[in-house]
């Protein structure tokens, strides 16, 4: 089912907004980690995110894996 004109413009629009924000809302971060764990954690999934940072999906599936590993044996949330 493909969405109708109008609304492929809109969706298109906002998912150019969003990476525009989240390019500047990474800007700073020093560690491809700390980019791929904040982005997740705003709800972004590891394919929008591969194609945000220019990596592979599945890069990003293992960072998130070892960061919540990390952060379970801290004693800390992953979503935090």
């Amino acid at each position: 089912m493909s969405l109708p004109d109008p609304l492929v413009s809109l969706n298109d629009k906002m998912d150019t907004l969003i990476k525009i924000q989240a390019a500047l809302a990474i800007k700073g971060m020093a560690t491809q980690r700390d980019k791929i764990a904040f982005l997740y954690g705003a709800g972004l999934g590891p394919t929008y995110i591969a194609n945000l940072l220019g990596i592979a999906p599945s890069t990003v599936s293992a960072t998130m894996a070892k960061y919540k590993k990390s952060a379970a044996g801290k004693g800390v949330g992953a979503d935090e």
